[in-house]
């Protein structure tokens, strides 16, 4: 793959993201759509979502990223079907 394509590719998503954080957090700030939004409220709502993602953005990193462990599922665990001599597909019913 081009690695400008990746990277062209990688942007689109973040823009994609973005414009979705923007959309659900005027929807729970204002209870509007973004574009419903006066000038002043755009900016708060612009200023909310940079300023958290601003912050995530800052604390990840590969030093952060390293320490992750996989975490265990929980709940019940999902076990095997079990079959039994009448159930099995390889018995045919007479």
């Amino acid at each position: 793959m081009d690695e400008r394509f990746a990277i062209n590719l990688l942007r689109m998503i973040a823009a994609e993201t973005h414009l979705q954080s923007t959309l659900a957090v005027a929807r729970d700030m204002f209870g509007r759509n973004y574009f419903a939004l006066g000038v002043g409220e755009r900016t708060a709502v612009d200023q909310a979502v940079m300023g958290h993602l601003g912050s995530y953005y800052t604390a990840i990193t590969p030093e952060y990223l390293e320490g992750q462990q996989a975490k265990i599922p929980m709940g019940f665990p999902i076990q095997a079907q079990q079959t039994t001599p009448e159930s099995s597909p390889d018995t045919k019913a007479s």
